[in-house]
């Protein structure tokens, strides 16, 4: 199967990559952050345990989300990769995106009185403040 295979470092960034985005999408970086601080000293038994609960589920979504799950959990095995996606979405926390599509400005018509809002994202969007 896949799990005899080596995770090269390009999918391992790849991979921390989409998990940041995951969080930012959802606006859930300080609670990630967070989260992981807490969890990164048994991140080592933590993947373990998933790759023995959660592994023989992750076929009944599919192949390439058993996969995709089974490489995250082999990527998270090791202390520095969760460094690095501390550190991923910390900077996303104060940079955003740098996304060729989110960057992309839009020709607007609005005038320059009105008041522009930025539009809420994740769980934040069903407050009213």
């Amino acid at each position: 199967m896949f799990w005899d295979e080596e995770i090269t470092p390009e999918e391992e960034e790849e991979i921390i990559e989409w998990i940041a985005r995951e969080f930012y999408k959802y606006g859930l970086e300080t609670a990630g952050i967070m989260f992981l601080e807490s969890l990164k000293p048994i991140s080592r038994y933590g993947s373990s345990m998933g790759q023995m609960f959660v592994s023989p589920m992750l076929p009944i979504l599919g192949d390439n989300m058993m996969m995709k799950g089974d490489k995250a959990m082999r990527v998270f095995e090791k202390d520095e990769n969760v460094e690095k996606l501390i550190q991923r979405l910390e900077d996303m926390a104060v940079n955003g995106v740098e996304n060729e599509k989110e960057t992309k400005e839009e020709p607007s018509n609005k005038e320059d009185d009105e008041v522009v809002t930025e539009e809420k994202k994740g769980w934040r969007r069903f407050l009213p403040f």
